[in-house]
């Protein structure tokens, strides 16, 4: 079973984390696709795209890949 949990950065930004049965799959603290190391502005947008994740990962995507374009689509960008 596929879970997320927000996860806090200490720039008060968020990342998440994606388990499977309880072991870490990915820990991903900043925005994929985006460079530099900056993570989501909330821990609204973190939970979206992690959940996007999850979807993917359940559709047997791997790696689940995230563009900038899916990005927008989820408005966890601008």
């Amino acid at each position: 079973m596929l879970s997320f949990q927000v996860i806090n950065n200490a720039d008060e930004t968020f990342g998440y984390d994606i388990s499977k049965n309880g072991q870490m799959l990915i820990h991903q603290p900043y925005i994929p696709a985006i460079a530099g190391n900056k993570g989501f502005k909330t821990k609204s947008d973190a939970a979206k795209v992690a959940k996007f994740v999850v979807d993917k990962i359940n559709r047997g995507e791997m790696p689940p890949s995230v563009s900038i374009e899916e990005l927008k689509h989820l408005h966890a960008i601008n």
